[in-house]
C-alpha cells in the first residue's frame, strides 16, 4: 500500500502532469468531462469526470460526482466515488464517498469518509492457477 522507495517517482509523476485544461475557481460546469488529457479544477464541478492522465482538485475545488484517472490530486472537496491507480489526499483535501485504488497516500489533515477498496494486481485466474501450483 505505501512503498517508501516510489515516493521520488510519485512525487514526479504530480508534478510533471501534463494539464491540457484549467478550470478556474470562477467557474461553475454541470456535465461529464472525458478525454485523454489531465484537468486542474479549482472551481466547482457536477459530473462525472473520466480523463486518463490525470485530475488535480485544487484547494477550492468543490466536485459532485465520480472521478476515475491513473492519478487523482485532492487538494479540495469530492462529493463522490473515485477510481484511480495513485491518489493523493493532501492536507486540505476531503472525499466523502467510496475508494477503489491501487496505491494512497494521505497528508496529515487530509480525510475520506467513505469504504476503501484496493485493487488486486493479480487476477483471480492467475490466484487460482499459483494456487495450484503452489499444491503440486
Amino acid at each position: 500500500m505505501f512503498n517508501k522507495n516510489n515516493t521520488k517517482a510519485e512525487k514526479t509523476n504530480i508534478d510533471n502532469l501534463p494539464i491540457s485544461t484549467i478550470l478556474d475557481e470562477n467557474i461553475s460546469l454541470k456535465g461529464d468531462i472525458t478525454g485523454e488529457g489531465a484537468i486542474r479544477i479549482d472551481g466547482k464541478v457536477e459530473g462525472n469526470i473520466d480523463l486518463n492522465k490525470g485530475i488535480i482538485l485544487g484547494e477550492k475545488a468543490e466536485v459532485t460526482g465520480t472521478l476515475k484517472s491513473n492519478i487523482i490530486v485532492v487538494h479540495g472537496k469530492l462529493y463522490g466515488n473515485l477510481n484511480c491507480q495513485q491518489l493523493f489526499i493532501k492536507s486540505t483535501g476531503l472525499i466523502d464517498g467510496d475508494i477503489e485504488v491501487d496505491a494512497f497516500e494521505v497528508e496529515m489533515g487530509g480525510k475520506y469518509n467513505g469504504h476503501l477498496q484496493m485493487k488486486d494486481r493479480i487476477s483471480k485466474d492467475e490466484k487460482v492457477i499459483k494456487l495450484a501450483e503452489g499444491a503440486k
